[in-house]
This record gives structure tokens, C-alpha cells and sequence, in this order.
């Protein structure tokens, strides 16, 4: 399933429910919504917190399934530190998943209000137990000389676009991955999602919630069939 896939699922959806238009524009902006809405769902949202329990009840770090969803975003990349113990985040960092030395021994993670008590610490050292906080533009690990660390990372997912062109009579028109034009995005074409089959249906169910139509899951993906059987 590619971005225009999607697209002709919300307009089928939109259609059947005669509920308007959804002008390529707004997909646009509406899908990206909803891509960002549901990977932070499958992340942990704050909302889901529980007093007692600081942990949301979705998480991708807690079963399988989930963690399997997120697969395409999880990369892993060697950090270089410099002298200060300080290294910069990736391109498109959103959160760690893991933190090793090169030796692959674990770099714990600690927030700033307990920095002091692992630097003073004489049963558990620093020097052969590594730390690393999270700061404004990187992580800072002690001790300072380690050197590098192999970072396990889920990016940002990529921003998703339909991209087009205009007909002789300013309709628009489907621009392919790595098809130029002199539309949208004309040097790049449209942009698919990463995401497997069945994530995409969900972000679809989440930009018709969007503009007001609230469908299962199991309702979109009957559409998808029939746009896939049919056509729109």
C-alpha cells in the first residue's frame, strides 16, 4: 500500500459518507497528523500515565507485537564523543532504546537529580559502570573518555506526501516516488509511508476521525479492499 493507496481510502471513506472533499493539501497535512499521533501512541503516550505507575498501557518496549510496529523506525548508529563527554544526537532522533558501550557492555540511563549520586558513588563507579543523561542537544556521559557508544535509536517517522501535478483543467494529478513534475514536490515526487500494511490502515482510520468520520479499523480495511477491487 503507497501514499495514493491511502489517499483514494479517504476519499472512498469521505464519498460514501458525503461528507465533502478531501483536497490533496489537506491529506497532506492530515496524514502527517495522524502518522505523528499514532506513532506517539505506540511509544507511550503521557496521557495513558497512571498515578503510581509511569508507564502507559501501550509501549513499544513492552510486547512483541508492538515493538514489531516500530521496527522501521529503530536504527542503530556508533556515536562519537568528544572530550567533554558529549555527544550529539542523530538525524531525526526521537527516543533511545539502548545504549552500549564499543565493548558491548550497557550505558545506563540516569536523569539529572541523580547524576550526583552515581558520581559519588563508591560501590557502583562510573569508571566501570558508564552513565548518560539526556540534554538539550545530545547526550552527556560519564565518564568523559569513553570515546564512543553504540546507540540504538527510533527516528522520526519521515513526513508522507502525495504529491501531484495539475491537468489542462487544474485537477490534480498523482505524482509517483521519484516522479518529477511541476506540482507539489516536483523534484522528489510523492514520499510513502514506512510504515507495514496494517499501521497504515490505522493512520487512515485516524485522518478520517480527523475530518469527522470515527471508523474501526476493520471498517477501513473493507474500503481498502473494495478502492483495491473497484477502484474509487
Amino acid at each position: 500500500m503507497n501514499v495514493n493507496d491511502m489517499y483514494q481510502i479517504c476519499q472512498y471513506a469521505i464519498n460514501k459518507a458525503q461528507n465533502g472533499y478531501l483536497t490533496p493539501d489537506q491529506f497532506n497535512l492530515l496524514v502527517n497528523q495522524a502518522q505523528t499521533s499514532y506513532q506517539d501512541y505506540l511509544l507511550g503516550e503521557f496521557q495513558q500515565y497512571q498515578y503510581g505507575r509511569p508507564q502507559a498501557r501501550v509501549n513499544y518496549s513492552q510486547n512483541s507485537d508492538t515493538r514489531q510496529r516500530m521496527t522501521p523506525f529503530i536504527f542503530n548508529t556508533t556515536l562519537t564523543i568528544d572530550a567533554n563527554g558529549h555527544a550529539d544526537y542523530p538525524e531525526e532522533y526521537l527516543q533511545a532504546d539502548s545504549m552500549l558501550t564499543s565493548t558491548d557492555d550497557r550505558v545506563r540511563f540516569t536523569q539529572q537529580d541523580s547524576l550526583y549520586s552515581y558520581l559519588k558513588s563508591q560501590i557502583d563507579p562510573i569508571a566501570s559502570n558508564p552513565i548518560y543523561l539526556l540534554v538539550d542537544d545530545g547526550f552527556q556521559f560519564y565518564p568523559k573518555t569513553l570515546g564512543t557508544a553504540k546507540l540504538s535509536y527510533v527516528m522520526n517517522a519521515p513526513t508522507i506526501v502525495w504529491a501531484y501535478t495539475l491537468d489542462i483543467n487544474n485537477r490534480p494529478v498523482y505524482s509517483p516516488v521519484g516522479v518529477t513534475g511541476s506540482g507539489v514536490h516536483p523534484t522528489t515526487g510523492s514520499v510513502d509511508p514506512l510504515w507495514y500494511d496494517i499501521d497504515k490502515l490505522e493512520i487512515v482510520a485516524r485522518v478520517l476521525k480527523l475530518v469527522g468520520l470515527n471508523l474501526q479499523a476493520g471498517v477501513v480495511e473493507q474500503y481498502a479492499n473494495q478502492v483495491t477491487q473497484q477502484g474509487q
